[in-house]
């Protein structure tokens, strides 16, 4: 059988390269095709990937990135590192050593990531616990052109890890999550989030996730205390699963839980669907085509 083109070239890549965006198993079967069709898909299949140690897949990637290093570090745009890799495993600073063009980190391990090999990159979208980067949790990195790009910044910890971050060192930031692992803000942090709406000059949208399922369940007679800026959104943290996170939190001009209560029809009818690439925690992150059209499949 013949597999000369058909179609126009570029006709031709653009066909593949849209149908390797809209499922990923669609991609594997069109790299079998030709060899240039090879040289399309393979960007796009490797544009995300997630360290996972319990993967059977995970050595084999390994191995793969020490025989094409080059390429993988082209490629690969987006990583996440698993929840449960082992602390202080050497694969997680070897896979980041070698992909140095990523531009969007999620990483929910426990180890301890050297600065070194996050210096690295240029972080556009990062999602982290301080403590997993040495010095991160004393602020002392957040002014390092490795962050110059960074735009959009998801924190993990409780409120006492975050509460003396320099987040003004950032100067491209323009959203910003935060973590409140109980049912209020306190009222000695509200003079924080003031400091950071006041001093992050090109932040758009700071959010603060809070601990509540329901509307009733939340405390907001500290939110009364927060200032009037429309840039802030207090959430519920089960609201953190949704991939359209930035966008929501914006529709909530009210800046307080009072907003959440107003559309409650709206939020906890939601159905909550976990992107099979970002986890909940990472939901600030812009979700990879080919994994959001399942996600829609899944609502419906």
């Amino acid at each position: 059988m013949s597999i000369e083109p058909r179609l126009p070239p570029d006709l031709e890549r653009k066909v593949f390269e849209l149908a390797a965006h809209e499922d990923s198993r669609t991609a594997f079967r069109i790299i079998l095709v030709a060899h240039r069709c090879r040289s399309w898909v393979e960007p796009i299949l490797y544009r995300s990937v997630v360290v996972c140690q319990s993967s059977w897949s995970f050595p084999l990637f390994l191995r793969t990135l020490d025989v094409q290093p080059t390429h993988y570090a082209q490629w690969i745009k987006e990583i996440q590192i698993d929840p449960y890799v082992l602390p202080n495993d050497p694969a997680v600073p070897r896979v980041l050593s070698i992909c140095t063009s990523v531009v969007h980190l999620i990483d929910l391990s426990h180890g301890r990531t050297p600065f070194s090999v996050l210096s690295q990159l240029r972080l556009t979208r990062l999602c982290i616990s301080l403590d997993i980067i040495d010095g991160l949790a004393e602020g002392a990195y957040f002014s390092h052109p490795a962050f110059a790009q960074l735009t959009h910044l998801h924190v993990l910890d409780a409120p006492q890890r975050w509460l003396d971050i320099p987040f003004s060192d950032l100067p491209a930031l323009t959203h910003l999550a935060l973590q409140n692992y109980k049912n209020q803000i306190r009222s000695t942090n509200v003079p924080v989030l003031k400091k950071i709406l006041t001093e992050c000059r090109n932040l758009q949208v700071l959010v603060v996730f809070i601990m509540f399922s329901r509307p009733d369940d939340c405390n907001t007679q500290n939110t009364k205390l927060l200032v009037d800026d429309p840039r802030l959104t207090i959430l519920p943290r089960t609201s953190a699963r949704r991939e359209d996170i930035w966008d929501f939190a914006k529709e909530s001009t009210d800046n307080t839980v009072m907003a959440i209560e107003t559309r409650s029809n709206n939020i906890w009818a939601t159905k909550v669907c976990i992107h099979p690439f970002y986890s909940f925690l990472s939901s600030p992150f812009i979700p990879h085509p080919a994994h959001q059209k399942k996600s829609q499949k899944t609502d419906q």
